[in-house]
């Protein structure tokens, strides 16, 4: 591990230079215009009493969800009642920016029996599950059937 993130939760070490506190060496470096190299080498060094190495802050680093970049997931809408295909929701991809539709989702009637199913994609699965397609579960009677 670096020297500069020597403790094991991740976060920058401390680095004390003549009494003024640097919250890690890299800024220490910054500050005093050398390098982060010999900031490092001066605070482990006992020539150099004024370089003083803190070690690392406390605590774990928490990590949420909102934090995240890559590896968010998708933003699906509910199942809503079915209202004849009237309505199409987007399901979005937050790990773009501007974040991305990848698909639509809603209410359609099956290409083959005609029966309303909720589609998880209106673009591409516009068979019902009973027809053999990728759409959902017919609701209703099949239409060719006496019932």
């Amino acid at each position: 591990m670096a020297a500069s993130t020597g403790g094991t939760n991740g976060h920058a070490v401390a680095v004390e230079v003549d009494g003024v506190r640097y919250p890690s060496a890299r800024s220490a470096a910054q500050a005093l215009g050398i390098g982060y190299s010999a900031v490092t080498a001066r605070a482990h060094d006992p020539r150099h009493p004024n370089y003083r190495w803190l070690g690392a802050t406390p605590g774990r680093r928490e990590l949420t969800p909102e934090d995240r970049r890559i590896a968010r997931p998708l933003t699906e809408p509910e199942r809503w009642p079915n209202d004849g295909g009237a309505r199409r929701a987007p399901v979005m991809d937050p790990n773009y920016d501007p974040p991305r539709v990848v698909r639509r989702v809603g209410w359609l009637r099956c290409m083959c029996c005609g029966r309303s199913h909720f589609s998880e994609d209106v673009a591409r699965a516009r068979l019902c599950l009973e027809c053999g397609g990728a759409g959902g579960m017919p609701t209703g009677p099949r239409p060719d059937c006496d019932a």
